[in-house]
């Protein structure tokens, strides 16, 4: 935080990137099942992956404001954004799934703000397909 306060934005985002893979990291490999029959596991779950879903948007937010204000996205970048959010989508419980959506919707509300609207589409649209993904996925599970 005292980079960002400072506009010291690509330092803060060393930081960002560090930040939210750790938390990523931490939910698919060391976060033991969910008991839910403990409500200290079902706490600890909803904290950890919820954090760790805002730290993806923290970290295209913040990439994006250290480097690339104003710029368009590039068809790499939509098409990895597509199959980022639905591959996390895909391999995420309810909880860090529903975090993918919410990230989607984020992103799809700031760029319509910013008057990118075939970009806020997108978004929406992959919105909308990680819903699914979620749905789908807890559902047959």
């Amino acid at each position: 935080m005292f980079f960002w306060n400072s506009e010291a934005l690509k330092t803060s985002n060393i930081f960002v990137w560090i930040n939210s893979i750790m938390q990523v990291w931490y939910i698919s490999t060391q976060l033991e099942p969910m008991n839910t029959k403990s409500w200290g596991s079902i706490l600890t779950h909803v904290v950890a992956k919820t954090f760790a879903g805002i730290g993806v948007l923290d970290f295209l937010h913040n990439t994006g404001v250290a480097y690339f204000v104003g710029a368009e996205p590039a068809m790499w970048v939509k098409v990895a954004t597509g199959l980022g959010f639905a591959g996390l989508s895909a391999s995420s419980d309810w909880i860090f799934g529903g975090c993918m959506v919410y990230d989607l919707v984020a992103l799809c509300v700031g760029q319509r703000q910013y008057g990118n609207v075939g970009w806020s589409n997108l978004l929406g649209a992959y919105a909308v397909g990680a819903a699914g993904i979620v749905g789908a996925r807890n559902y047959l599970k």
